[in-house]
């Protein structure tokens, strides 16, 4: 997913072209920590950083790349993945951290889902571990992001939500006291530190994401989160 990223260009009219001062040339950023290339622009019309909401507008999903990078989250904005079939992502993120906690491996996701796991993650993942296990969150194991599939893996079934980046599955949790919590089947009586924060997780994600999936719900989530923002009226949480 290391394609170049898109020229952008600041939106509002340009003076006319026989009074206009030249153009200044600004050097490109690297990729990362939120940040979107600088824009080539007229001297006076760059009246704002260029990290700033302004140079973000005319890209697909700029104001949420905005927020994104608000919401603590360090992710390269990519050109729209096209495939040529029904899969793809116009707004399409690689997020590498929300905060101090990593993404491993970084998941390719739609802007809009990225932006709801970052805040997921500051609402209800961090203080919920740190709560019920009393400890931080250094990393988050992914098992699945961008996929071109059908659900679950199945051949001619109809497309999964990963097949749009509408979707992220998680694995487990790598702790700052050097332990980690595992997504597997516990029974409703156990009442261990980490069912009780699977539980926890689990009821709050039922409402920022659309659909919720995990152990018990079918035999292909018994090890790990799905978490989803597929349109619906209602979240569907199993």
């Amino acid at each position: 997913m290391d394609a170049r990223r898109p020229a952008e260009r600041l939106e509002g009219a340009l003076p006319d072209a026989a009074s206009a001062p030249l153009p200044v040339s600004k050097p490109s950023r690297p990729a990362g920590s939120g940040r979107i290339d600088a824009a080539r622009a007229p001297a006076p019309v760059l009246s704002s950083p260029p990290s700033q909401a302004a140079p973000a507008a005319g890209k697909p999903g700029g104001g949420c790349l905005v927020a994104l990078g608000a919401a603590g989250a360090d992710f390269d904005a990519v050109p729209p993945i096209e495939t040529g079939s029904a899969c793809g992502i116009e707004a399409a993120v690689i997020l590498r951290r929300i905060g101090d906690t990593n993404l491993l491996p970084p998941a390719t996701l739609s802007c809009d889902t990225a932006l709801r796991l970052a805040r997921f993650t500051g609402s209800a993942i961090l203080p919920e571990t740190r709560r019920l296990a009393g400890a931080g969150v250094r990393d988050m194991m992914i098992a699945a992001s961008y996929d071109c599939r059908g659900r679950n893996r199945v051949p001619g079934a109809r497309l999964s939500e990963h097949s749009f980046g509408r979707a992220v599955d998680i694995r487990g949790l790598g702790l700052s006291d050097g332990s980690e919590f595992a997504v597997t089947p516990r029974a409703t009586a156990d009442r261990s530190t980490h069912a009780r924060l699977q539980r926890s997780l689990r009821q709050a994600a039922c409402g920022p994401f659309t659909t919720v999936l995990g152990p018990g719900s079918d035999a292909h989530h018994d090890d790990h989160f799905h978490f989803d923002t597929k349109p619906r009226r209602n979240p569907y949480c199993r």
